[in-house]
């Protein structure tokens, strides 16, 4: 069903999301402005699939250890968060989200909330183990590692792995402060 969206991804991280447009998409594609709009209705549910899709089932660890486990899930998402596309393409695209309610809540339950369940798991596996006192919102962990990862990695002055490490950082630091 999907046509193949690395060409998307590489259109995206060239022009950004505002500048995109379905015709651009299309030829880079090999396609026709009629087919793609068989597949997505707007072009915000292209952008969404071709940025967020195919990489938001994150395997969530077990290593028996918190710090490990947030790590590892962290530079899953760290992955995907430090691509030239989703740093050109998601700040247009968010904005644009927050205009179409329904395509927001469809995106939450496709692409966030995946995240939301691996950080909730990973706290109750602490939690149960004895390193942390209670469980914490796991949304506010997700925000923390979007907004914290998306920050650094727009600046453009920190490498993938120290990324990682500092977020990692930040969220045992709320974990701790708020268990």
């Amino acid at each position: 069903q999907y046509v193949h969206v690395a060409g998307w991804r590489e259109l995206l991280a060239e022009v950004g999301y505002a500048s995109m447009t379905i015709d651009a998409v299309a030829q880079r594609a090999g396609s026709n402005r009629v087919l793609i709009y068989r597949v997505w209705d707007t072009k915000l549910a292209l952008a969404r699939d071709a940025l967020l899709g195919g990489d938001s089932d994150f395997v969530v660890p077990d290593t028996g250890e918190l710090r490990a486990d947030l790590r590892d899930f962290t530079a899953q998402q760290v992955a995907r968060m430090t691509r030239p596309a989703y740093l050109m393409g998601v700040p247009g695209l968010t904005v644009e989200l927050m205009s179409d309610p329904r395509l927001f809540r469809d995106t939450y339950e496709r692409y966030v909330k995946p995240s939301d369940d691996g950080f909730r798991t990973i706290v109750a596996r602490a939690v149960e183990r004895g390193e942390l006192d209670r469980p914490v919102d796991e949304a506010v962990l997700t925000r923390l590692v979007s907004g914290f990862v998306t920050s650094l990695a727009q600046a453009g002055r920190h490498e993938v792995g120290e990324i990682t490490d500092l977020a990692v950082a930040a969220l045992i630091g709320v974990l701790h402060e708020r268990s």
